[in-house]
């Protein structure tokens, strides 16, 4: 079931300049990403998130702190049910999205995210991370994209990490075919793959993989948005690293607040429209780069 909270007043009576959708945006980043683009005129903000208790509560607390119209819709990347059925609202209720911020993950900083669930080996993180940080962003992101295709000025804002630079991959080759200018998606998800099924084998070092699953999701997201930077001209797409910051991730251990990590994204979601975006740039040789 589909849980929507209704929007401000002023999203219904006048124009909607910009629709942004915000994954995981009931906390952290993702809301101070969401408090801020909520406040600007005619925009209207939807917060997709998967508690539904949690994101009607962010939605009266962004209201009350003055955000003109926000939404919430339930959206689970581990459940591809929630990611069509929001993709389906949106496009019933506004017939497009103008930005769309690729904010929910999950990292084990601690193999029990700090006391929350019970002790999960590396050999399970594996597959939960690279399933809701990478497949299930690809999964919300290729739903998505027909409505970006219908804005005027659409914008895909991947959150990534300085933990996915390219030099946690002890392989040259496998840096090579991450940073390489004709990787395809359906190689990439074949990569992502055969990484899970190596850690899961206890093989993954051998095999020249890093020995992070956060880390590795990372790279894959950073490889997807010159992936779609290349294939998709028309929309604007860039990753944003948004600093080391406190957040539930890392038990609110960083050292950059929320709402500072969150300007980038903003930045990048309301810049005036522009009809003619940068190009992708592949490093290859320049590794270190990213």
């Amino acid at each position: 079931m589909l849980s929507v909270s209704t929007a401000l007043a002023a999203s219904q009576t006048s124009p909607l300049r910009r629709v942004a959708l915000i994954t995981g945006s009931n906390k952290g980043i993702g809301k101070e990403i969401a408090r801020k683009i909520g406040q600007e005129e005619d925009t209207l903000c939807i917060l997709g998130c998967r508690n539904e208790k949690l994101g009607i509560a962010a939605v009266d607390e962004l209201k009350n702190d003055g955000c003109k119209a926000v939404e919430f819709v339930l959206m689970d990347l581990d459940d591809i049910n929630t990611i069509h059925c929001a993709a389906r609202f949106i496009e019933e209720k506004y017939g497009r999205c103008d930005v769309l911020v690729n904010n929910a993950a999950v990292c084990f900083n601690d193999a029990t995210l700090y006391g929350k669930v019970p002790y999960t080996s590396f050999q399970k993180q594996a597959d939960i991370t690279v399933r809701t940080n990478f497949f299930g962003t690809l999964s919300l992101t290729r739903a998505i994209l027909p409505l970006l295709r219908k804005s005027s000025s659409p914008r895909i804002i991947n959150i990534a990490s300085s933990a996915g630079r390219l030099t946690i991959i002890p392989s040259r080759e496998r840096r090579q075919d991450f940073s390489s200018k004709d990787l395809q998606m359906s190689q990439l998800e074949d990569y992502m793959h055969q990484f899970v099924k190596d850690v899961q084998d206890g093989t993954h070092a051998a095999n020249g993989w890093p020995n992070t699953c956060y880390g590795a999701s990372k790279v894959a997201i950073i490889a997807m948005t010159k992936i779609l930077a290349r294939d998709e001209p028309l929309i604007m797409v860039n990753s944003v690293d948004p600093g080391y910051c406190a957040t539930d991730q890392n038990d609110n251990q960083g050292y950059i607040p929320s709402e500072r990590g969150a300007t980038t994204p903003f930045l990048l979601a309301t810049s005036p429209d522009n009809k003619h975006f940068t190009g992708v740039h592949w490093f290859q040789e320049k590794e270190i780069e990213w």
